[in-house]
């Protein structure tokens, strides 16, 4: 059958073909440019009294306060959430989510007399524990 070994060259030609464009696709992600875009800052709090709602309460007003200190494109922050999951850190009562353009803008907000001013006033008094995390966003191009 002349006509059957004709259509399996061709398919064969065609997967040829297509391997090679999903290889070459597939190393062109893998080895994308990362570009640096913004700057994530999250801080995770324990109250010296866990639970205390007005310490929460507190806490979460004070933070709402740090959006106006120029520089800060992004805040967001809430209670945690309990979980059955190993991996989760439930422990924390309050994570806070800052957002900046760079570095540079984080480093002036965390001088920030405002800043400094609620962190010594209105956080330490409440607070056994802090937790900083801070990394530069990437996006795969």
């Amino acid at each position: 059958m002349p006509g059957n070994r004709f259509v399996k060259t061709i398919w064969i030609h065609a997967s040829g073909i297509v391997l090679a464009f999903s290889l070459l696709f597939t190393a062109t992600v893998s080895i994308a440019d990362l570009s640096n875009q913004g700057v994530v800052h999250t801080v995770f709090l324990w109250l010296k009294k866990p639970g205390d709602g007005q310490h929460r309460r507190q806490l979460l007003i004070a933070t709402d306060r740090l959006r106006t200190i120029p520089g800060v494109l992004e805040i967001r922050f809430g209670e945690m959430i309990e979980s059955d999951r190993g991996i989760v850190d439930d422990s924390f009562d309050i994570g806070i989510y800052f957002y900046f353009n760079d570095a540079a803008a984080m480093n002036r907000y965390l001088l920030h007399p405002l800043h400094q001013a609620i962190v010594e006033q209105d956080i330490k008094p409440l607070v056994e524990r802090i937790v900083v995390h801070d990394f530069q966003e990437s996006e795969i191009r």
